[in-house]
């Protein structure tokens, strides 16, 4: 049904799209539909596993500090709605704006992206950061699980706060036809870092310092990003700074 929407949507309101099929494949576009889809099917698999490499590391503490992991990940994806919808928009908009040759608009757009995520996110933020108990009691949490929940709620939503820059700039990169360094990005501070980091500081034996792990990973990627950025978009924005001036 949802194929029949798009294609109707799309021929009452889009008319300048033109619908063909044909059973002969166009290569060149499976080509580049496999290099941006490849790496974004590997972090989604990454990202499983490193469910389960946590869920390990936290069941060394306790099986609750793993039952408040899997409400953070819930929650997770409710407050952060709005960033990663703001994100898959900046995606069409960057890539529309690279094929018009338009390198401004793409940059006030990564600019308007940033700031639209935070406003999005701070509200989420607030709740998290001053009613975590609150939170955790939607989700039947007992004594015993409010007392490991309220400092893994507030560290890992500040987590989120700062992976707003790395989102972002994954996405622009994602516009620009850039997925390698995208993934890289994605993969560094969604999987290796995160259980890295988490292995290292468990040793110490304070689950509440754990937690920090995912506030580190998103830290150290904020520098990494804009290096990625720099360092894979300029000859791409400059060349399309020189067709604007011509």
């Amino acid at each position: 049904m949802g194929l029949f929407a798009g294609i109707y949507i799309n021929k009452r309101w889009n008319a300048e799209i033109r619908f063909s099929f044909s059973l002969h494949p166009d290569w060149n576009s499976v080509k580049t539909i496999l290099r941006v889809g490849i790496p974004s099917t590997l972090v989604q698999v990454l990202t499983g596993i490193v469910s389960i490499a946590m869920n390990a590391i936290l069941l060394t503490f306790s099986s609750t500090a793993v039952a408040v992991y899997g409400v953070c990940a819930r929650m997770q994806g409710l407050c952060t709605v709005g960033v990663h919808g703001i994100d898959n928009g900046l995606i069409p908009i960057v890539a529309y704006n690279y094929g018009a040759k338009k390198p401004n608009r793409i940059r006030e757009a990564i600019r308007w992206a940033l700031i639209d995520s935070f406003i999005f996110y701070i509200a989420f933020f607030a709740v998290l950061e001053l009613a975590p108990q609150m939170v955790l009691r939607l989700f039947n949490a007992s004594t015993h699980m409010l007392a490991i929940g309220i400092p893994a709620v507030r560290l890992l939503g500040l987590a989120w706060l700062v992976s707003i820059p790395n989102l972002v700039v994954a996405a622009a990169m994602q516009g620009l036809s850039l997925p390698s360094p995208s993934m890289v990005l994605t993969l560094l501070r969604q999987a290796l870092l995160p259980v890295a980091l988490s292995m290292i500081l468990r040793t110490f034996g304070n689950l509440d310092l754990l937690w920090f792990a995912f506030v580190i990973a998103e830290a150290i990627c904020v520098p990494l990003a804009g290096i990625l950025w720099r360092r894979n978009s300029a000859r791409i924005m400059n060349e399309m700074t020189l067709v604007e001036l011509n």
